[in-house]
């Protein structure tokens, strides 16, 4: 996807950020998408409490960086704990659960930039 002429950089902050989590324990912020012209999407996920099973349609590239107890990304039965500063690639088709017990808090990256329109029909 080209970028359109008039896109430009942005900062965004974490402080603007308030967490409205859906009863499944999740709150999604993406601040970067196509429709802002980037190429690639991103934001911050909450997890609080959360059991969440979840197939990807999607390339996922996710950063912890925050964890009040424990925060796991469960792959094929097996549960990867994720720590501050821990890094998990997720290609398009993994299906996976995210986990949490307390609050977690983690940055995302994913692509294509317009993945949320791709969502697939059940």
């Amino acid at each position: 996807m080209k970028e359109p002429a008039d896109a430009k950089y942005h900062v965004f902050k974490f402080s603007d950020i308030k967490p409205n989590y859906t009863p499944r324990g999740s709150s999604t912020h993406e601040q970067v998408h196509s429709r802002n012209g980037a190429s690639i999407a991103g934001g911050v996920v909450f997890f609080k409490d959360a059991e969440i099973p979840f197939t990807l349609w999607y390339d996922e590239l996710m950063i912890c960086f925050s964890i009040e107890e424990s925060f796991a990304i469960v792959v094929d039965g097996q549960a990867h704990a994720l720590t501050p500063g821990d890094m998990i690639w997720l290609p398009a088709g993994t299906s996976l659960i995210y986990r949490s017990k307390g609050t977690a808090t983690a940055f995302f990256a994913v692509t294509p930039a317009d993945w949320a329109d791709r969502r697939p029909t059940t």
